[in-house]
């Protein structure tokens, strides 16, 4: 095969071959990678194939490429979970509302904190709480409500103060 016939083949049959990537992929992008992969190696193999046998060459190529890629991500998707890219943005949203709810802890004077962690955290009780710190159950109780509605504070002051620093 020379150029001047891969790149008949190439200009013919890319769209052939992008709706068959499609089909398989269900994304838009990886079969566009996918058709280029497949003339990638046409271009490599063109002395090998002939230019009629070329489309058929291509797909069983992108075929092959599709089922290692789906062997990959089989082998893969218990240690690396899949992730979306609306799942990306919340977790980039949560790394955002991580920073603000951090400062706002550490806002708190340091019992409070040390009471609300260990609570709502590490879920203590309350009578393990006023032994750890050596306050009666009562006190434990009065400083956690008090130190939830400051962080509430705390949270939804440093918020606004985002909000008018965009």
């Amino acid at each position: 095969m020379v150029e001047k016939e891969f790149i008949h083949i190439a200009q013919t049959q890319r769209e052939d071959l992008y709706r068959f990537a499609v089909r398989y992929t269900a994304d838009g992008d990886s079969a566009w990678d996918m058709v280029q992969e497949a003339l990638v190696r046409l271009w490599t193999h063109r002395s090998q194939v002939e230019p009629d046998k070329a489309k058929g060459w291509m797909l069983r190529v992108m075929y092959r490429l599709w089922v290692d890629q789906h062997r990959h991500e089989e082998r893969f998707r218990h240690i690396v979970p899949e992730i979306t890219r609306e799942e990306w943005y919340l977790q980039h949203d949560n790394f955002e509302l991580h920073d603000a709810m951090q400062q706002a802890l550490n806002q708190l004077p340091e019992q409070h904190r040390a009471i609300l962690l260990m609570k709502d955290l590490e879920g203590y009780h309350y009578k393990e709480i006023a032994q750890i710190v050596g306050l009666d159950e009562s006190q434990v109780t009065g400083i956690l409500y008090r130190a939830r509605i400051n962080l509430k504070k705390n949270y939804l002051k440093i918020n606004e103060i985002k909000k008018h620093a965009l």
